[in-house]
């Protein structure tokens, strides 16, 4: 229960202030384009402080990291609520995106570490379920309350949400396991040269490229539905709601098709994007036709998650699973960057806006392709190939 409610929190908090900036920027007194810095602060430091946060607390109990990190996750909270200055609710945005990363890979580690043998991917889809529902309910009501009350009060919700998990991890959060005291001069060293494993760097990369190949269409779904299929703008909520809850089946269908078999639904799911991808390109235009296959997009997408997220930790087992994830959850970002930088270049280039999933094609068919390439080299009949060379006296290559 509370992975899943302080990842709804981390969820409604990264993706509420797109919903609100123009009352943040009415209230604190700076343009909707300095507003919008705060979102810049806050993905800014996720994708870039995340992995050196987790490297450095690397080695802390899990239940103690994860503990001061909601802790200053509800101050930072807090302090956006209670300031009048926009200097100061920057820097709100910066303390809670410190400590976003450590927060989910701690969740998802645990999760996994805790769950039966075989059903490690359905424990990471419960962390990403809370990030799912958060598309759904959390942002929603965020910016409700946010637009009809005051923008201090989509921080108030993410506080209260924030001091709930914090609860809920004191009383129920399982203790940290007893282990030997980390080596001081090689701990954090092993855990860096883990990262450069091959099995880790191709998924990180897989899951940069999906990211960036799904949200170059979702990051622009508002002008793609209305301009390019036709779609009557009042109908824009209920298509996205369509789409959270597509998301949320996404993300446990893709935990199910994990469990025991990781690396292949990796490839089946990462492949399942690129042809519903494809086949929007194919209907591009047509209103029924492009708006079946966006709420599709959100189910194809978050199936990703689960494997991509247990494949990272799993192959850096007896070095740092947590640091691993920290630099996948930087992948991703990075991906949803590109995928903005990229949407927008081509729509200021006045490119129709109907043939934008065509973008999409070429990172999605890369990825496909790494992700069949971990399927050939380091899947199940990779490893019996593997063991029979050995067995055989032959020696064990890839």
């Amino acid at each position: 229960m509370a992975f899943v409610i302080g990842a709804f929190a981390l969820g409604t908090s990264e993706n509420v202030v797109a919903g609100i900036l123009p009352d943040i920027a009415h209230g604190l007194g700076v343009t909707e384009g300095s507003a919008g810095l705060l979102v810049t602060a806050y993905a800014g430091t996720v994708t870039v402080a995340g992995p050196v946060v987790t490297l450095f607390l690397d080695g802390v109990g899990a239940k103690k990291l994860v503990t001061l990190s909601i802790a200053l996750y509800l101050a930072g909270s807090v302090l956006a609520v209670v300031s009048t200055s926009f200097t100061v609710v920057v820097v709100a945005r910066v303390l809670t995106g410190l400590v976003h990363t450590t927060i989910m890979v701690v969740f998802m580690t645990t999760a996994m570490r805790l769950a039966e043998p075989g059903k490690e991917a359905s424990a990471a889809a419960t962390i990403t379920l809370g990030l799912s529902v958060a598309t759904v309910l959390g942002v929603p009501i965020g910016v409700f309350v946010g637009q009809h009350l005051a923008w201090q009060a989509a921080f108030a919700l993410v506080a209260v949400l924030a001091a709930v998990s914090l609860a809920v991890v004191l009383v129920a959060f399982p203790a940290d396991p007893d282990a030997p005291s980390p080596d001081p001069a090689g701990g954090k060293l092993a855990s860096l040269r883990g990262l450069g494993r091959p099995q880790v760097v191709l998924g990180a990369v897989t899951t940069a490229l999906t990211g960036m190949a799904a949200l170059t269409v979702v990051t622009y779904v508002a002008p793609f539905l209305t301009q390019g299929a036709g779609v009557d703008g009042s109908l824009l909520v209920w298509i996205m709601l369509a789409y959270g809850i597509g998301c949320i089946l996404g993300n446990t269908l893709g935990g199910r098709l994990a469990n025991g078999k990781v690396v292949q639904a990796m490839a089946a799911t990462v492949t399942g994007t690129l042809l519903v991808l494809a086949l929007l390109a194919l209907v591009s235009g047509n209103t029924l036709g492009s708006v079946v296959l966006t709420v599709l997009v959100g189910l194809a997408y978050f199936a990703t998650f689960p494997a991509l997220n247990t494949w990272v930790a799993t192959n850096s087992q007896g070095l740092s699973p947590n640091l691993a994830l920290a630099l996948n959850s930087s992948a991703f970002n990075i991906g949803i960057a590109a995928a903005g930088w990229l949407g927008s270049a081509y729509l200021n280039s006045g490119r129709a806006v109907e043939h934008l999933p065509l973008l999409a094609l070429p990172p999605a068919a890369l990825a496909s392709a790494l992700a069949w390439y971990l399927v050939r080299t380091y899947g199940p009949r990779a490893e019996a190939r593997r063991a029979a060379a050995v067995e055989a006296g032959a020696p064990a290559g890839t």
